[in-house]
């Protein structure tokens, strides 16, 4: 699963652009390093346990068959996947790997958000892009590693980063995580979140997230529902 790395917006447009191909995931170090640790049983626990990391599973399907992903509910009440970090691209962990690792499901949850958290604690405000788009203010957030998106499983992390003061969150792609105003028009919202995701073929399609009072609560966009 691609990371799909989307680029520092341009200020003279009105969206970011999404950029990556074959070329780069193929050479990529990391990449080469991870699929030495790849025997003819996979991936040992301890081999992949410290790049084990939350990931949403993207809307468009696959275009070949692929075993189930690995799946559980976190708060804020959103279905979250995992992906073994590979550098440019996710290794998708499906049901199969953990029929033979020393985890269970709640286990490999424990483990990814103590990866995510070791990581958002090396951002930084001064990493937040603030613009507008059709004169709504915007905080544009991107890791540049992969996990902008899942952010929001760690209210630490938005608190630290956004500050305390209410916001709606949209995660259209999994390097990117949008903030605008609480009070936004929902059609916007929804506009803005669909714009991003036609633009990258490992697209998300969550609902947002409103943030106060130091929770982050599931809020449905103006479109048909979603499973989150």
């Amino acid at each position: 699963m691609a990371k799909r790395r989307a680029e520092r917006p341009d200020k003279r447009r009105d969206r970011l652009r999404i950029r990556g191909g074959p070329a780069w995931v193929r050479d990529d170090p990391r990449l080469q390093a991870t699929l030495r640790r790849l025997d003819a049983h996979g991936f040992a626990w301890e081999d992949v346990a410290a790049d084990v990391m939350p990931v949403f599973e993207r809307a468009r399907p696959f275009s070949y068959p692929v075993d189930p992903p690995a799946l559980i509910v976190l708060p804020p009440g959103v279905t979250v996947g995992f992906g073994v970090d590979a550098g440019p691209a996710f290794m998708r962990i499906a049901t199969p790997h953990l029929a033979s690792w020393p985890v269970d499901l709640a286990g490999l949850a424990d483990q990814a958000l103590a990866n995510l958290g070791r990581r958002a604690r090396t951002a930084r405000p001064r990493d937040l892009l603030r613009d507008g788009i059709a004169d709504v203010p915007v905080t544009v957030f991107q890791s540049l590693d992969g996990w902008a998106s899942t952010a929001v499983l760690l209210p630490e992390a938005i608190d630290r980063l956004f500050g305390p003061a209410p916001g709606l969150f949209v995660a259209p792609s999994r390097d990117l995580l949008i903030e605008l105003p609480v009070d936004v028009d929902l059609e916007f919202a929804t506009w803005l979140t669909e714009e991003f995701e036609a633009a990258d073929p490992n697209a998300l399609r969550l609902e947002a997230f409103d943030w106060r009072d130091g929770v982050l609560r599931c809020r449905p966009l103006a479109r048909a529902a979603v499973a989150v």
